[in-house]
């Protein structure tokens, strides 16, 4: 069994492969809610020899295609989440070697990050880190019907100048066990950032004391949302949540995934009248990159001469 970038010659397995519906373990924050439907390796092949900004794994056994993986770019080129991941035979291996196959063209193509996220039940929860993808979060997905009488005071929209001081809630909101794989700095935070899912969305923050201390983020479609909430500020939590309910208004369902570490979240989503479901676990791999540092020293030169007494 062998994993490796599908080539022209797969097109004709791809199709046969295509036709059938298989369980994709990848799950991406904006499918999340929606119908799984049949996954469509086919298209993703074609979108990389396209140069369409996808990459497509396959892992062949004999002259079968077994499993398929394929990733997209988050944010900036620096990290990819892998939103495809397939394994159509009985062999536990087929998820490692396909994972190991995305870490490696990572590290090809200079790429820092690569998300995971699985049901934690899944197959690929145990496979992950056979290939190098260390477990980042816990999430729990919310669901339900927002029923909140806070009201939204205090909480504004958010605009760029806010992107330090929430950057600064997301170190004080997630234990550093969860930083340290996924992002130290902003710079990587930025990377590693879930953004289609709220794209012509809406974000708000809240402030106490001058500083922001909670972030609400809401799609455009779908119900979704997500909140990070600083620790010890349960008001907060509520009068966020007070803004995302009168954002989305009579949705048919409000869906939040959030971290399972953040309490304040989940017992004020609990007490808005959702209720918890499917759990998820979040891995990342990271490909070491060299930081240069420039070092001066002071070099000290004795010039000949002669004392004069």
């Amino acid at each position: 069994m062998t994993a490796r970038s599908p080539r022209p010659t797969d097109l004709v397995a791809l199709v046969t492969f295509d036709g059938e519906v298989r369980a994709n373990q990848a799950v991406t924050r904006d499918r999340l809610g929606k119908a799984p439907g049949t996954p469509r390796p086919l298209s993703a092949a074609v979108e990389q020899w396209l140069h369409l900004g996808r990459q497509t794994w396959v892992s062949v056994q004999g002259r079968s295609i077994v499993g398929i993986a394929t990733a997209r770019e988050l944010s900036t080129p620096s990290a990819w989440e892998v939103d495809t991941l397939i394994d159509a035979g009985d062999d536990p291996g087929v998820i490692a070697d396909l994972l190991r196959q995305a870490a490696d063209s990572a590290a090809r193509a200079k790429v820092t990050h690569v998300l995971l996220r699985t049901p934690s039940d899944a197959p690929a929860a145990r496979q992950a880190p056979r290939a190098g993808f260390a477990r980042a979060l816990d999430e729990r997905l919310w669901g339900g019907h927002l029923q909140i009488e806070a009201t939204a005071e205090g909480v504004r929209d958010w605009h760029e100048d806010d992107d330090l001081a929430c950057f600064q809630l997301y170190g004080r909101a997630l234990p550093v066990t969860a930083r340290s794989v996924l992002a130290m700095t902003r710079e990587e935070s930025t990377a590693v950032h879930e953004r289609r899912w709220h794209e012509r969305g809406r974000s708000f923050v809240a402030e106490h004391e001058g500083r922001i201390a909670g972030l609400a983020r809401v799609a455009r479609t779908g119900g979704q949302f997500s909140l990070m909430v600083e620790p010890g500020q349960p008001e907060v939590a509520r009068t966020l949540l007070a803004a995302v309910s009168e954002r989305l208004g009579k949705t048919a369902v409000h869906r939040a995934l959030v971290p399972a570490c953040g309490a304040e979240e989940e017992r004020a989503l609990r007490d808005a009248g959702l209720e918890p479901g499917n759990e998820f676990t979040l891995f990342c791999h990271r490909t070491a990159r060299p930081v240069l540092d420039e070092a001066h020293a002071v070099v000290r030169a004795v010039a000949p001469g002669r004392l004069v007494g």
